[in-house]
């Protein structure tokens, strides 16, 4: 299912705050995303492009890291 505007702001406004010196993320958001990324593959993605943008995938591991 795809996300709405209002959850991928949210993902990346917490983002951007977990990334930042002086951002602060409260927990409930924190687990928010966290079960928002474990159900929906969209947010996941978002969340791993904006975390781990230089992510490069093991290709003997089977992993794509969702992109």
């Amino acid at each position: 299912m795809p996300l709405s505007t209002n959850y991928r702001n949210k993902i990346v406004d917490i983002c951007c705050r977990i990334l930042s010196t002086d951002g602060t993320v409260e927990l409930n958001e924190r687990i928010w995303m966290n079960k928002l990324c474990e159900h929906n593959l969209q947010a996941r993605e978002l969340a791993g492009a904006l975390v781990c943008p230089d992510f490069i995938p093991d290709r003997d591991s089977g992993f794509d890291g969702g992109v």
